[in-house]
C-alpha cells in the first residue's frame, strides 16, 4: 500500500469516525498491522453502550422513510455492488460526523495503540471468524407455513410450520409474498406471538390471490449474546474495560505463569464410604465420582473440561449429583446452562428426580406454542423472562430457596435477568456448561467478564466427537473448550456407557472414541440392529434443510403397526424430516413427542426406550453394514 496511507492511519492526530468503528480498528490492525484511533458512530448517540442501526442515527439528522436500505449497507451477507456500497458508507458517515461534530470530538475514542498485542490478535481472530460466518449466513430464507390468511385491510396472519424458519418481527430485513400469478408483495413482520406472525404489506392484497411462498430477505435483529459482545469490545478498545481482569479469559486466552499452575492443581479424591457425601455419590461409577470430585472442589481446578462420550455415560447424573451436593449440603449458588434449551430441561428433569430445589428459565419465543409440550413435568420450577416480577423483592420471593438455575447461554446476556436483580440474588459463582463442544470458546468471553467478581468455578461438559460449534466448516480456526490446548492435558472422561447395546458400544468405541468407551448393557447380541433398505427415496431440499418423503412413510409405517404401544425414540440428520415426521405422526393420532434431530437429540435421552429408529443416509447405512458384518 501506499506510504502516505499508512503515515496517515499511524499519525496520532487523524481520528477516523465509522459505524462498527471496534470492527473498522481490529480488521485494519489484524490484515495490515496498522494502528488506529477512531469515533464509533453507532454508540455516539447511545445512553449507554448499545450499538444503534445506521438508519436510527441517520434518522437524528434527516427524515428517513425506508430504513432498510440503509442499513443493508452494512449487511456482510449481501455482497452485491460491494464498492457501490462501501462508498455509500463513508458518505454517510461523513454526513454524520459533520452534524454531530460536538459529540464526535467528545467521545471517547477507540485507539488500539493502548490495547496489548496479544490481546488485539485475540480479538482479531474472533472477528475474523465472525466475518467468515457473517457472509456465509443465507440472504434469503424461506419460510414454511401452515397457513396465511388475508383480511380486508390487504394484512397478512402467518402460521409458521417450524421454528427455525418462523418469521421473526425485526427492522434488519423484509418479507417477501410470491403468489401463484407471479406477483411479489414486499411487508414487514410487525408482531410475533407463537407460532403466529402478522406482516403488514405496502400496498394491499387481494384475497382472492393463491400464496405460492413467503421468504425473508436480510437479518434478524441481533441477539442478547451478540450485542454484549460488541459492547465488550468496544469498552476493551476504548480502554475503559481489561479482559485480564476476568480470571477465567486468562485462564483460556491470556495465561500468566501463576494461571497456568493454578489450572494444573489435582483435586483431593473423594471418600465416600462413611462421608456425609455418600448418599449423593454412592449411585456413580469411579470416573462420575472422580468429575464430581473435581467440580465441588471450588478451592482447586478452576476449569474443568469433561468429554462425556455419546448418550448415557451418566453425563446428566454427574451434572445433578455436583449440583445436588453444592445446593444441600452447602447451600451454594450454581448456574448451570447449556447451547440448547431442550439439554438445559433435560438436566431439570433429573434434578427433579433427585428433589433438588432450582428454577427454569425459558423465553416466550421459544416456549408459547412452539415446545410447550416438553415442559409439562417441569411447570412448577419454570419461569418464563417474560412473566417475571416487577422489582426484586419479589423476584427473590419467587425464586426462594432455589440454588440451582438453568438456562441457556443465550439467556445470561439477557437484560432482563439484571434488572431484575437475579445474579444478586443467586450469584454466578460455579457454572456448569453442557453441550461445550457445540459452543465457539469465544462466547464466552463476555459472560466470563460479565461475572469475573462472582465466578469461582467453570465446568465444561461435552463430545468433541459429535457435533462441533457452528460454523466450524466454515471457519476453520474456530474452536470449542476442547482445542484449546492446554486445557486438554487436564480434561476428564465418563468412560462406562449404559444406553447402547453391547455390540453398537463396542463398535462406536473402536470407531470413535480409540476403545476408551466400555459398554455395560444386557443386550450382548448383534440381533439389536436392524437396517430397512428404502430405495424409492430420494432427499429432496426443503428451505435449508432435507426431506425424504419414502423414509418419512416408513418410519409412520414402524410405529402405526410395531411400536406405537411401546417406548420409542426416532432421530434424523435434518430438521425438516424431523418436522415431517411429526406432521404425520399427529396426523395419524400416533405417539410424535420422541422425534428429534441430530442437534436437540445430543444427550437428550432421560428415558429408557425399548426401541430407536435412527434415520441415516443410505450410503451411511452401506458403510455400517460391512464394518459392523
Amino acid at each position: 500500500m501506499d506510504k502516505t496511507f499508512f503515515d496517515f492511519l499511524a499519525s496520532t492526530k487523524t481520528t477516523l469516525a465509522g459505524f462498527g468503528m471496534p470492527r473498522i480498528a481490529l480488521r485494519i490492525h489484524h490484515h495490515i498491522n496498522s494502528h488506529i484511533r477512531g469515533v464509533d458512530l453507532s454508540t455516539i448517540l447511545s445512553q449507554d453502550d448499545d450499538a444503534w442501526r445506521p438508519s436510527k442515527v441517520v434518522k437524528k439528522i434527516c427524515s428517513l422513510k425506508d430504513t432498510f436500505t440503509v442499513d443493508r449497507l452494512w449487511h456482510e451477507n449481501d455482497q452485491d455492488r460491494s464498492s457501490e456500497k462501501l462508498c455509500l458508507r463513508a458518505w454517510i458517515s461523513a454526513k454524520v460526523v459533520c452534524d454531530k461534530q460536538r459529540q464526535t470530538q467528545s467521545v471517547r475514542k477507540v485507539d488500539t495503540r493502548s490495547i496489548r498485542k496479544d490481546i488485539l490478535l485475540c480479538l482479531g481472530t474472533l472477528l475474523r471468524q465472525n466475518d467468515i460466518l457473517a457472509r456465509a449466513h443465507p440472504r434469503v430464507l424461506k419460510n414454511e407455513y401452515e397457513s396465511a390468511l388475508v383480511n380486508a385491510k390487504g394484512k397478512m396472519k402467518l402460521v409458521n410450520a417450524r421454528y427455525k424458519t418462523r418469521v421473526r418481527v425485526s427492522s434488519e430485513s423484509y418479507v417477501e409474498a410470491v403468489f401463484t400469478d407471479g406477483k411479489t408483495f414486499r411487508g414487514h413482520a410487525k408482531d410475533a406471538q407463537g407460532k403466529t406472525t402478522h406482516i403488514h404489506f405496502q400496498q394491499g392484497i387481494s384475497k382472492s390471490r393463491a400464496l405460492q411462498s413467503v421468504r425473508v430477505i436480510g437479518l434478524d435483529e441481533p441477539t442478547n449474546s451478540q450485542r454484549a459482545r460488541n459492547s465488550l469490545i468496544l469498552r476493551v478498545l476504548q480502554d475503559e474495560a481489561k479482559l485480564t481482569d476476568a480470571k477465567f479469559a486468562r485462564f483460556i486466552w491470556f495465561r500468566t505463569e501463576e494461571d497456568t499452575q493454578h489450572l494444573q492443581q489435582l483435586s483431593a479424591s473423594l471418600h465416600i464410604n462413611g462421608s456425609l457425601l455418600e448418599p449423593h455419590l454412592k449411585h456413580l461409577n469411579a470416573s462420575q465420582v472422580e468429575v464430581v470430585a473435581a467440580m465441588v472442589d471450588v478451592n482447586l481446578n478452576p476449569v474443568v473440561v469433561v468429554h462425556v462420550g455419546p448418550p448415557g455415560t451418566g453425563k446428566t447424573t454427574t451434572i445433578s449429583s455436583a449440583a445436588e451436593i453444592w445446593s444441600k449440603m452447602y447451600s451454594n449458588p450454581v448456574w448451570i446452562i447449556g447451547h440448547s434449551n431442550v439439554s438445559v430441561k433435560n438436566i431439570a428433569e433429573n434434578l427433579l428426580k433427585r428433589d433438588v430445589d432450582f428454577k427454569l428459565f425459558v423465553s416466550k419465543e421459544f416456549y408459547v406454542e412452539w415446545h410447550e409440550h416438553i415442559y409439562e413435568k417441569l411447570q412448577e420450577r419454570l419461569m418464563r423472562t417474560d412473566k417475571l416480577p416487577a422489582d426484586r423483592p419479589k423476584m427473590s420471593q419467587v425464586i426462594g430457596s432455589s440454588r440451582v438455575i438453568l438456562s441457556t447461554l443465550g439467556l445470561l446476556s439477557n437484560p432482563v435477568l439484571a434488572e431484575k436483580g437475579i445474579f444478586d440474588i443467586v450469584p454466578v459463582e460455579r457454572l456448569i456448561v453442557d453441550e461445550a463442544s457445540q459452543i465457539n470458546v469465544f462466547e464466552y468471553m463476555h459472560v466470563f467478564h460479565k461475572f469475573r467478581r462472582s465466578l469461582r468455578k467453570v465446568c465444561f461438559f461435552g463430545d468433541p466427537k459429535q457435533l462441533p460449534p457452528f460454523g466450524q466448516d466454515k471457519a476453520k480456526t474456530l474452536q470449542s473448550i476442547f482445542e484449546v490446548k492446554h486445557l486438554k492435558e487436564i480434561s476428564y472422561v465418563l468412560d462406562i456407557q449404559y444406553r447402547m447395546p453391547v455390540p453398537l458400544g463396542n463398535f462406536i468405541s473402536t470407531h470413535i472414541y480409540e476403545q476408551r468407551l466400555k459398554s455395560q448393557h444386557d443386550i450382548m447380541d448383534y440381533s439389536c440392529v436392524r437396517f430397512v433398505d428404502t430405495p424409492q427415496g430420494e432427499e429432496e431440499r426443503q428451505g435449508t434443510s432435507w426431506v425424504n418423503s419414502e423414509e418419512v412413510s416408513t418410519i409412520v409405517h414402524l410405529v402405526r403397526h410395531y411400536y406405537h404401544s411401546k417406548k420409542f425414540c426416532i432421530i434424523t440428520p435434518y430438521d425438516a424430516q424431523r418436522s415431517s415426521i411429526q406432521k404425520q405422526l399427529k396426523q395419524e393420532r400416533l405417539p410424535w413427542e420422541d422425534v428429534f434431530n441430530v442437534d436437540s437429540f445430543q444427550g437428550g435421552l432421560s428415558a429408557i426406550f425399548d426401541r430407536l429408529l435412527l434415520m441415516v443416509p443410505c450410503s451411511t447405512i452401506q458403510e455400517m453394514k460391512l464394518t459392523m458384518s
